[in-house]
């Protein structure tokens, strides 16, 4: 018992980072051992070994019974095992919440040859240890073997991972301007603007970069591949916006911005002009084996806000729904908050639930841990353009499938407007630029890249 609690109290501390910060925690319980042998001078160590290889024995065999009957799904034994392990007290319930169970058979095994250690070094100081006959020596050897069975758990785990490399990728090369790329969208008409000098910057968020890019391509003149790459760059919608209040960028183009943003804006005095230029469809997807097709909006916010666990309560099947999200400030982000969420708060996300980039969010609810629990979201464009990945499948929002009819009639409930937005005293060549893509050109230019434009 008192193992366990020494470990599980103290080890809690080093099991968010690795394996390695465990150490101390060992290192206290040989201490304890050495000093419970010392005051009471015991000069047979057997029965101690005994009784700490009985508790090895039931809380690593409990951990590997339970990580082979969930298949060695870390997200299962989360919800199973912590009741199995008291008195780890702390410990069951970090890993409950981190899911690091990829720790916590090193800690079961730390805890046994520690107090091993301990136990053996109080022996050897007082000249009672003897030596081992071969039936000891063989258990020792087991117990050693049978301790390296972590490697194969986590091995295992990670195995179980699906490599989605081969199913989707995010290309971006092939969407840079002036390089004849045929991915990029034309007119096949002479356009009426021509910018031939004092070129706008152009930036903006990933999913856009295609559009804007076949925009600087149709109206930029006398423009190389390498000065195209300094004048339309690709940066994600934080990085875009930040670089509209640096003055690097003279146009971007992304959602409307986040309150926070509009905030940062005015504190860098920067006053921002957002012109409207086209819809996209903010839409959800899951793993294409998931058997929920639809969600309400509703659902959507429950399962956002950890009130809905479990997909089994929404028409899918007895497995917790594993919830991704993307960092604050970024487009998708914004647009979940803004017009999915309203005013509710959203649950704050696990360390591995949450995605820098959105190409990670379409590749995690892929293959997460090679399940079909996990769900997120995006835009329609990049999820089903750009990344592609043949493994997840889009959601209707209260039954509504999110295709581009439905976009321009308004009846998919999850339309978002993007802009072209410039700061203060925007140049000439940009305001041209903008008031272009509200023309029929420039919408037509928008339809044709896959969007869906105001006209």
């Amino acid at each position: 018992m008192l193992s366990p609690l020494i470990v599980g109290s103290t080890g809690v501390y080093g099991i968010f980072w690795s394996g390695w910060a465990l150490l101390p925690a060992f290192l206290l319980n040989a201490i304890y051992w050495y000093r419970y042998n010392r005051k009471n001078q015991f000069s047979n160590y057997r029965d101690q070994i005994w009784a700490v290889l009985v508790a090895f024995i039931y809380y690593f065999g409990s951990l590997t019974i339970i990580l082979v009957a969930a298949h060695y799904s870390y997200l299962d034994t989360a919800i199973y095992y912590p009741a199995f392990i008291f008195p780890y007290n702390f410990s069951a319930v970090a890993v409950a919440v981190g899911l690091f169970y990829h720790h916590l058979g090193w800690m079961f095994v730390g805890t046994f040859w520690s107090a091993v250690l301990g136990i053996l070094t109080y022996q050897w100081q007082t000249h009672h240890l003897p030596k081992l006959h071969r039936i000891q020596v063989g258990g020792f050897i087991v117990i050693f073997l049978v301790s390296l069975l972590p490697l194969y758990q986590n091995l295992a785990n990670n195995l179980k991972y699906t490599d989605t490399s081969g199913t989707s990728s995010l290309n971006l090369a092939k969407y840079q301007p002036f390089k004849n790329r045929k991915a990029l969208a034309t007119l096949n008409h002479p356009t009426t603007l021509q910018i031939q000098s004092k070129f706008p910057r152009l930036n903006g968020a990933t999913a856009l970069y295609p559009m804007y890019s076949a925009v600087a391509q149709t109206l930029y003149t006398g423009v190389s591949a390498r000065q195209g790459s300094q004048l339309v760059k690709v940066d994600s919608t934080p990085k875009a916006f930040n670089s509209l209040l640096k003055k690097q960028s003279d146009v971007i183009f992304m959602a409307k911005p986040s309150a926070a943003q509009f905030r940062a804006a005015k504190q860098h005095h920067v006053h921002l002009k957002l012109t409207k230029i086209g819809s996209e469809a903010f839409v959800f997807f899951v793993n294409q084996h998931n058997p929920v097709d639809n969600l309400s909006l509703k659902q959507i916010q429950s399962i956002y806000q950890r009130q809905t666990i479990f997909w089994s309560s929404v028409g899918g099947k007895f497995a917790a729904i594993q919830p991704f999200q993307r960092p604050e400030g970024s487009g998708s982000q914004t647009a979940m908050e803004q017009m999915v969420m309203a005013n509710k708060q959203m649950a704050k996300p696990l360390r591995y639930q949450e995605f820098d980039v959105m190409d990670g969010v379409i590749d995690g609810v892929a293959g997460y841990n090679n399940r079909t629990n996990a769900i997120g979201y995006s835009f329609r464009f990049f999820a089903t353009q750009m990344m592609h990945n043949k493994q997840v499948k889009l959601l209707k929002i209260n039954g509504v499938s999110p295709t581009a009819a439905n976009i321009r009639n308004d009846k998919y409930p999850l339309t978002a407007h993007f802009y072209a937005i410039t700061g203060t005293h925007p140049s000439k060549n940009s305001e041209r630029l903008i008031n272009w893509l509200t023309t029929n050109d420039g919408q037509a230019l928008i339809n044709r890249t896959g969007y869906v434009g105001l006209k």
